[in-house]
């Protein structure tokens, strides 16, 4: 459905993209991953028509966007990362006039409005709307008309576990129904949650592309499992190292360490018994750095 050809976007002396070759196929869920500065929202933005570029070719449903960009539009719905509209309309109003210019039935503004969750506020203005309502609103109208391929740049942005929630079940629908969805997003759970395959950025080049089992398993061994204690003592840090705790570090009064999934209660269980009164556990994934370094490495 979407494939890039040595890509590459400039901004000046910004070199934004970095000779990117990318195909996302009919049907799937693909996110783009990485931080902020990525060129996650670029390559989106390419793919929408928004910006042609430096060199390299974008190519949406076999049609190239730079030679005929319109037809390629027509089979793409997009949302932006930062959603603005008009608030000097009601949200029903919104999704209304933008129905219209997209040429869709204007009976799907109420089942819209049902789906993103804005019954109850839909007669509103949206200057009146939190963040989390206008991105609703945002997807309401990117969900107004039934196409091959949604590009949705952080579509979670704002949203509350329930909103997260309805996205998700929609993503399903519509790729059981053979559409394709390309997103971006900086939170590895969502990417874990939604996608079929990972993308992963770093400075505007691709590090490595793979399926989310893989790439799952992947992060789960890179988490660092943080342990507080009232008092750590050396007898309860050998007996972590002898269960299985991997590149550990340590205090007074906190332990933390990466261990394989099946080694970390035991190496709980024997902080304990070794006299530690745990009063607090946390789980942190790798950062971007260390996550890139890691996939680039297999």
């Amino acid at each position: 459905m979407v494939c890039l050809e040595e890509f590459e976007k400039w901004y000046a002396v910004i070199h934004a993209v970095k000779n990117l070759d990318l195909e996302v196929g009919r049907g799937e869920a693909f996110v783009l991953l990485g931080s902020n500065g990525s060129g996650k929202s670029t390559i989106l933005r390419a793919v929408a028509g928004l910006h042609a570029p430096s060199s390299g070719r974008v190519i949406v449903d076999g049609i190239d966007v730079a030679e005929d960009p319109l037809a390629a539009r027509g089979r793409i719905a997009y949302l932006p990362q930062r959603v603005v509209l008009p608030d000097l309309l009601t949200g029903r109003e919104v999704l209304s006039f933008y129905a219209g210019l997209k040429g869709a039935d204007q009976r799907r503004v109420g089942e819209v409005i049902e789906l993103i969750g804005l019954d109850e506020d839909a007669d509103r203005f949206a200057r009146e709307y939190s963040g989390g309502m206008l991105q609703r609103l945002g997807l309401g109208i990117t969900f107004l008309c039934d196409v091959p391929l949604y590009l949705l740049d952080e579509p979670t942005l704002n949203l509350d576990p329930g909103g997260v929630e309805q996205f998700r079940r929609w993503m399903e629908d519509r790729v059981a129904g053979g559409a394709t969805v390309l997103f971006t997003s900086h939170i590895l759970q969502e990417a874990l949650r939604l996608a079929d395959r990972v993308a992963v950025m770093a400075e505007g080049e691709l590090v490595k592309v793979e399926e989310v089992s893989g790439f799952r398993n992947r992060v789960v061994g890179a988490t660092t499992v943080s342990v507080v204690v009232d008092r750590l003592t050396e007898t309860m840090v050998e007996a972590a190292r002898e269960a299985g705790a991997e590149e550990a570090s340590w205090n007074d009064k906190s332990y933390s360490f990466r261990a394989p999934p099946e080694k970390r209660q035991a190496v709980i269980r024997a902080i304990e018994k070794a006299g530690g009164f745990i009063e607090e556990l946390h789980t942190e994934p790798p950062n971007w750095e260390s996550l890139a370094q890691l996939v680039s490495e297999r």
